[in-house]
């Protein structure tokens, strides 16, 4: 067992949001400390696999615990890379855990801990407007970068609805992702170090067609990726774990293109969830992953607002629980619906594991954003989808349809 710290810092320079987000991207086991005068003992999180499994915090544990410690925004902390010996008592997806942990902060449900004081500390994955949470990416390799260019303060990067192939990788700064609506563009997510602007369908698909308008926010360094590079190591994946990538890509084209349809109320629920029955239950230990071969199969997330339209499966995509990406969705963070004539074929999630850790560091960096960004986007859609239906304006089609399910 390995007990070096292997990664130390101030809270005030990086945030337990940050941090967690790194040590998910890299796929850390270990434990994470945190240090703060103003506590009378550290506070702990376990990892494995880039995922929290368990926290504590005084008398505090679980996610309980993890909420309380986002409150630490002064202070040290170190990551020992060990095999945490510790119950699993958290089971939601890391990102939600990050971007719930940050709004709650921001609306102080979380206590903040330090001296009183009526000055608000700094925290720079808000934006000084009351923006959302930044989703940062792992750490770059620059191996695959090939040229630099440099965005100013509102900077079109890429254009919604414009062809291009290049995709880039933020080297310092963040860039807001938007939709076009007849109002005016709907920010969806912002994105920042780390994190990846166009899709991989930017150097897989010919002609590819952006699905998003991405936006300087302040001054932005990018790094041009070797487009040609990374396709040449797509074109030697096998088959099924080709087919698994482009799944993912139409997952965050997906739910990007729903947060529209929900924001401006044009959205059919039905199309979702009529005459479908529960393959998978949110929250359910479903631990297999499966291909759609034959049927309509949708991602719903239940809420109290009802079902929250997500996805339209096709035949080819994946659903079920995937061990080494956290994209946010079923088993924990949706429900799987089907059709009464649907077929599915299991999928041996050991060997795409396998080749998943086989990839490049640039092609497995980019796997994990798509499915961080998926995370964050599903959260935007069901933020909009309240807004949009709540208790006192919740469509009809929603109401109908859970009562057949």
């Amino acid at each position: 067992m390995d007990n070096q710290i292997i990664l130390a810092g101030n809270l005030n320079f990086l945030n337990l949001g940050d941090i967690m987000q790194l040590l998910g991207g890299n796929g850390s086991s270990g434990t994470l400390r945190l240090l703060s005068k103003y506590a009378t003992s550290p506070g702990y999180i376990y990892f494995d696999n880039g995922n929290p499994v368990n926290a504590s915090n005084g008398k505090l544990s679980g996610l309980e615990a993890l909420y309380s410690l986002f409150g630490w925004t002064e202070g040290d902390f170190e990551f020992t890379r060990d095999n945490p010996q510790s119950e699993r008592l958290i089971a939601k997806s890391r990102m939600a855990i990050i971007l719930d942990g940050l709004r709650m902060l921001d609306d102080g449900q979380i206590e903040k801990l330090g001296p009183a004081t009526t000055a608000e500390p700094e925290d720079d994955t808000v934006d000084e407007q009351g923006g959302p949470p930044v989703i940062r990416g792992p750490l770059v390799d620059y191996m695959y970068v090939v040229d630099e260019e440099d965005f100013y303060e509102g900077d079109t990067i890429v254009e919604e609805g414009k062809h291009g192939s290049w995709i880039w990788v933020i080297l310092e700064g963040t860039v807001e992702i938007t939709k076009e609506e007849p109002g005016g563009p709907l920010p969806i997510i912002r994105i920042g170090d780390g994190s990846f602007v166009g899709s991989m369908a930017s150097f897989l698909v010919q002609d590819n067609t952006r699905n998003a308008t991405a936006t300087a926010i302040g001054n932005v360094q990018l790094g041009v990726l070797d487009s040609q590079r990374l396709a040449q190591e797509y074109s030697r994946m096998t088959p099924e774990f080709r087919g698994f990538v482009i799944s993912l890509d139409r997952r965050l084209r997906q739910v990007t293109n729903r947060c529209v349809e929900i924001h401006d109320r044009s959205v059919k629920v039905d199309d979702f969830v009529k005459n479908r029955n529960p393959v998978i239950q949110q929250g359910n230990r479903e631990e297999r992953l499966f291909q759609v071969r034959q049927g309509k199969v949708s991602i719903v997330r239940p809420t109290e607002n009802g079902h929250v339209p997500l996805i339209q499966l096709q035949q080819g995509d994946f659903f079920g629980h995937l061990p080494f990406l956290d994209h946010g969705q079923e088993p924990d963070g949706a429900s799987v619906l089907a059709t009464e004539d649907f077929k599915v074929a299991p999928l041996d999630t050991d060997k795409l594991r396998k080749e998943f850790e086989r990839t490049s560091s640039m092609f497995h960096n980019i796997m994990q954003n798509t499915a961080a960004c998926i995370a964050a986007t599903t959260i935007s859609a069901c933020e909009f989808y309240r807004e949009a239906f709540g208790k006192d304006a919740q469509p009809k089609a929603v109401t109908n349809s859970e009562k057949e399910i």
